[in-house]
């Protein structure tokens, strides 16, 4: 007997019959936590994506579980047959094509036009502080106070237009270890300017050169994420030709997501530099740690795709320990916040159900600052944090490194940095 599949054949196929059924998953399902429906679980999606592939259920019903889903992987961490779940959830949402209201918001955050004029027109609500007011104001949607609460301080113009494109190493003692790209991205790049920033001077007083190569955006993973996968490839190809030829022993990530996305597809044939996490690729070369401490007492809430999609588990721990005199643990820091990337405003009221769980782990806590390595969990947990009262300030590990280093003069002095903003 023939079996007449509708996208799913071969590789794809088989990779599908290898869930064992063992219900693993459950406990690390951040939305099957919330519902506890069998459909909302990973082996249930699983099963609705097998009979979505061989028609037995129409694709409305399926989806309506499938959508449901953060993407956070935590499930392949925990699966026993290393099933992937991953790659059959984005072939599985490349066989509809996401409304076109979703489109629109995709580019908004990834285009560089649309990205421009959003933020643009979210800088001047912050100027007049008119989104003080809009969080507070309960006609508007949730969705959207959520978002503008967790919004950060937009500030001028993109990283890239701001700094040169080969950054020397600075090293007082003049150690040199070698070359490496920064990654910047799209709202990495408009948004969290700081964090780049940050990074490179890590990098650079640990003997780098850091160089920022022109030409690269958005790294395609929200797209991807939406089953957009020929969208996706066209961005991993443009990232492809700006970093190609690169002279640099390694292209630098300090978002999780970004980091997932460009180390599994940037090259597919092998053919260029890795592409390594920022807290990695420290752990890994001979680091100078920060002279001071910070004595404020932090935390650790590791990003979805850093922990379960990359493997990257122990690295940004270690750089705590090195920067700060008290680290305290998160309990089930590797369970998702809700942010996902566009969930947060696809999935509005999911979103804010899983973070309620991890809100309520740090509000159990003696932590002043919360750390991660993504900027939609930064927004989301700042969100979050702020609407529960709770005065808990979230950094990107980057940022909270170069606040130890800002500690020591000779630091401050080489990146002409005028306070300690400790």
């Amino acid at each position: 007997m023939v079996t007449s599949h509708t996208y799913l054949e071969g590789d794809d196929y088989r990779r599908l019959q290898e869930c064992i059924h063992c219900g693993l998953c459950l406990s690390a399902c951040p939305t099957y936590l919330v519902t506890g429906v069998e459909a909302d679980s990973p082996r249930g999606r699983l099963a609705l994506m097998r009979a979505l592939d061989l028609g037995e259920v129409p694709q409305s019903s399926a989806f309506t579980h499938l959508d449901l889903c953060l993407g956070c992987l935590g499930c392949q961490t925990a699966c026993p047959a290393g099933v992937s779940y991953g790659h059959l959830l984005e072939k599985t949402k490349a066989i509809r094509r996401p409304a076109l209201w979703i489109r629109w918001a995709l580019a908004a955050v990834t285009a560089p036009v649309p990205l421009r004029l959003l933020t643009a027109w979210l800088r001047l609500l912050q100027t007049i502080r008119l989104d003080r007011l809009l969080v507070r104001f309960p006609l508007l949607p949730q969705v959207i106070r959520m978002q503008l609460r967790g919004l950060p301080r937009l500030k001028g113009l993109p990283f890239t237009s701001r700094t040169e494109q080969v950054l020397p190493a600075a090293h007082p003692a003049g150690l040199r270890q070698g070359r490496v790209a920064l990654f910047t991205g799209c709202v990495m790049d408009r948004w969290y300017q700081p964090v780049h920033a940050a990074t490179t001077r890590l990098l650079r007083w640990n003997g780098f050169e850091v160089v920022i190569p022109p030409g690269q955006g958005c790294c395609g993973a929200l797209h991807a994420h939406a089953g957009l996968l020929g969208e996706a490839e066209e961005l991993l190809k443009r990232n492809r030709d700006a970093l190609a030829g690169m002279e640099a022993q390694a292209v630098i990530v300090n978002a999780a997501g970004c980091g997932a996305q460009l180390a599994d597809k940037l090259w597919p044939d092998g053919e260029g530099p890795p592409v390594v996490d920022l807290s990695v690729f420290l752990t890994e070369h001979p680091l100078e740690p920060p002279r001071y401490k910070l004595p404020e007492i932090t935390t650790y809430d590791a990003a979805c795709h850093l922990y379960h999609a990359q493997g990257v588990r122990s690295a940004p721990e270690q750089l705590l320990a090195l920067a700060c005199e008290t680290v305290e643990t998160l309990p089930e820091a590797d369970q998702c916040c809700g942010s996902a990337g566009l969930y947060s405003l696809l999935q509005g009221q999911m979103s804010r159900k899983v973070l309620a769980l991890k809100v309520e782990q740090l509000r159990l806590l003696k932590a002043t600052k919360l750390v991660t390595t993504n900027p939609g969990c930064q927004m989301q947990l700042q969100a979050g944090l702020q609407a529960a009262g709770i005065p808990m300030a979230v950094d990107h590990l980057g940022e909270l490194l170069d606040r130890a280093y800002r500690r020591d003069p000779a630091y401050r002095q080489t990146f002409n940095l005028s306070d300690q903003a400790t």
